[in-house]
């Protein structure tokens, strides 16, 4: 059996089989060859990949299951594992972690807008330079950026901007003022308004991500929950823009608001 014939076997291995706590591994997962990739931030706590010969990722997205039930959808409820600080990292903790999805993933840059919103906390929304920055045939719905001591060449050379190379999508923001805004005839009370000092404006290298749902669950994320079927997923992650304004009478479109 030659090296490729040995990789895609190992991927469907990876895909068919749980990742539980006795393999244990480099910052999270398993990062095991082939699958060694590293982001060098929280998304290697649920993430396995491995580069193939193209310079594109290949691998998996985990879950862990809550043991609720979504009551509109009928569906198990499973999230992403939350890192060591609470004893969730897939391969390392004692959880029983299963793929989610199955992703491919091509190197990209994006420009960091803001991670806290009227919604709640929920993926850093990016902006790409512009539609021809998203692949084509594929859908590519979710950046995630890389940090200093990922595996991406970009790293590995130092090409990281420090306001970039954080571990949490929290930390690449910056200072959040609380109060009422005014803007021409609205007025937002307690409003949060970001004012920079992170990676705000700044263009961070990573990669754009295309997911494809393995199996049928309801996934809590950003204070919402969302019924997932088999098959591409242009809903549970999407973060990315591709052009912004200012938008005085935008409110958010999660509930309470």
């Amino acid at each position: 059996m030659n090296i490729r014939a040995l990789g895609v076997l190992a991927y469907l291995v990876i895909l068919l089989l749980p990742a539980t706590g006795a393999a244990g591994g480099k910052s999270g997962i398993l990062h095991h060859p082939p699958f060694d990739f590293v982001f060098d931030n929280h998304l290697d706590t649920h993430q396995q990949t491995r580069l193939d010969r193209r310079g594109e990722l290949k691998g998996a997205l985990y879950i862990i299951y809550t043991g609720e039930q979504d009551t509109e959808s009928g569906l198990p409820i499973a999230r992403h594992p939350r890192g060591a600080a609470h004893g969730e990292t897939c391969g390392v903790d004692p959880i029983d972690c299963v793929v989610g999805w199955k992703i491919k993933a091509v190197r990209s840059h994006a420009r960091f807008l803001y991670h806290s919103g009227v919604s709640g906390d929920d993926h850093p929304v990016w902006m790409l330079a512009g539609r021809n920055a998203l692949p084509q045939p594929g859908s590519y719905t979710h950046f995630h950026w890389v940090s200093a001591l990922s595996t991406d060449e970009r790293a590995v050379a130092g090409e990281i901007p420090m306001p970039c190379d954080v571990a949490n999508a929290s930390e690449l923001e910056g200072d959040v003022v609380g109060g009422d805004l005014t803007l021409g005839s609205t007025t937002w009370e307690g409003a949060e308004v970001h004012v920079g000092g992170g990676a705000e404006n700044l263009v961070c290298p990573g990669w754009l991500l295309e997911l494809k749902a393995v199996r049928s669950f309801a996934f809590e994320h950003g204070g919402g929950v969302m019924p997932v079927r088999p098959g591409v997923d242009n809903r549970t992650h999407l973060n990315v823009v591709i052009n912004y304004a200012l938008a005085p009478d935008v409110s958010g479109s999660g509930s309470g608001h």
